[in-house]
């Protein structure tokens, strides 16, 4: 058949179409690098960190996207809440182990198909469990996790090797009784009864001891302190308060182990100064002392304890956690496990963030590491108590410590009060 030019032009032109539109639905189709799931993740840690375990995750994982963006703890539960409001949060970001109870309402637990309970228990030491696991579910109770660790810090003794050289001790103290004799070996006081040097940095507020209200609550729980019950603050016992006197004596000027008062300088610019013999913290606070002083001989020692028999040890850290807002929660659950489970990966993690290990397998593996070797044992004995507001129950223990060192009431009166305060803050009054 012979065709005219007219219609050989018109068959050729739909020929054409045809093809431009296959190609372009071709194209359509083949992945991009904008295509796929897109996920956003909040963090503390420097963006290199983080990008070695986001591109392991994509090579198995093409087709997700994962955004990584470095935010300041400063200001940090405000900028989350505010970025959520405005529907511009990110799918994951990092949750305290004390604040769940507070974050809860905006995050999305972890599917019992994907991770449940009984992973968690196995792979992390047990006070995770207490940290982030929430029960729902009215007459059908339902366990639930709620975010992951990718490390695990736990309140620590840093220590002065050559001052503990020059009054004579081999060993940093081991229990509190140790402790509280090693006091008047290191400390030095004037004749007019000014301190010079401190034995350590204890009994004071916030202003002076960087981690007072941890301490504080440290030793509450090593004297078997329930510091909640039910929908009440219970630490105001007998307990508590002998507690609460044992942690003010060291900064009674007319105790025996008198060591520390407000006047002093922050325990950890002293400490890096060489100025005090202890203090107490986390890997945290012994990386930035480790900066301030680079030359400092520096020990670290396990967390005093009543019975180290039946140690009890404190814990901090932060989990990765997903948001209620997030259109890929599934795959967002899905990162967050493979970036905290992942043998390798929380290794590589570990040793490039400078944070100890959170994962059972490595931390039986760095029981006995230089840098890691405290945190790793005092991990599987770590306590802490989930609190309604992190931040105002700070607030409130350290304003009970200032009136008890300021002679605002008693001991016994101080404490109460500060339970009160809780009280109503767990009750929403």
């Amino acid at each position: 058949m012979n065709l005219s030019s007219k219609q050989t032009v018109i068959i050729g032109t739909t020929i054409a179409v045809l093809l431009l539109i296959a190609v372009l639905v071709l194209f359509n189709l083949r992945p991009s690098e904008t295509a796929g799931v897109q996920l956003v993740m909040w963090g503390f840690e420097k963006e290199t960190v983080i990008k070695p375990i986001i591109s392991a995750y994509r090579q198995s994982h093409p087709n997700v996207n994962v955004t990584y963006k470095e935010v300041s703890k400063n200001n940090y539960e405000t900028t989350l809440l505010n970025a959520l409001a405005s529907g511009q949060g990110p799918d994951i970001f990092p949750v305290h182990n004390r604040s769940l109870i507070k974050n809860a309402n905006v995050l999305y637990p972890a599917p019992p198909s994907q991770f449940n309970t009984s992973q968690l228990e196995n792979l992390f030491p047990a006070e995770v469990a207490q940290d982030f696991v929430l029960t729902s579910g009215g007459n059908t109770q339902t366990r639930q996790v709620y975010a992951l660790p990718t490390y695990f810090d736990t309140l620590s003794l840093i220590y002065n090797k050559e001052l503990f050289d020059q009054a004579g001790i081999a060993n940093p103290p081991s229990t509190w009784e140790q402790f509280q004799s090693d006091i008047p070996k290191l400390r030095i006081i004037s004749v007019s009864g000014q301190i010079t040097r401190a034995g350590a940095a204890l009994g004071g507020s916030q202003k002076t001891v960087t981690n007072a209200v941890d301490i504080l609550n440290a030793i509450m729980l090593q004297n078997g302190v329930a510091m909640t019950t039910g929908n009440y603050a219970s630490f105001a016992s007998e307990k508590g308060i002998g507690a609460f006197n044992f942690y003010l004596r060291f900064a009674d000027s007319g105790s025996t182990y008198y060591t520390w008062n407000e006047t002093q300088q922050k325990d950890v610019d002293n400490f890096s100064a060489g100025n005090i013999a202890m203090i107490f913290g986390y890997n945290s606070d012994l990386q930035s002392i480790k900066v301030k002083s680079p030359f400092l001989r520096i020990g670290i020692a396990p967390f005093p304890q009543i019975n180290p028999s039946n140690a009890v040890n404190y814990a901090d850290y932060w989990g990765l956690a997903v948001s209620k807002q997030s259109k890929n929660p599934a795959d967002s659950w899905d990162f967050v496990i493979y970036a905290s489970t992942q043998q390798q990966i929380a290794e590589n993690y570990s040793n490039a963030s400078g944070n100890p290990p959170a994962l059972r397998t490595l931390i039986s593996q760095k029981i006995n590491d230089v840098a890691f070797g405290v945190f790793a044992k005092q991990a599987l004995t770590a306590r802490s108590w989930n609190q309604i507001d992190e931040n105002r129950i700070d607030e409130i223990f350290d304003e009970a410590i200032l009136n008890a060192l300021g002679g605002k009431g008693d001991i016994r009166k101080v404490l109460f009060q500060a339970q009160d305060q809780v009280t109503r803050l767990m009750q929403g009054r």
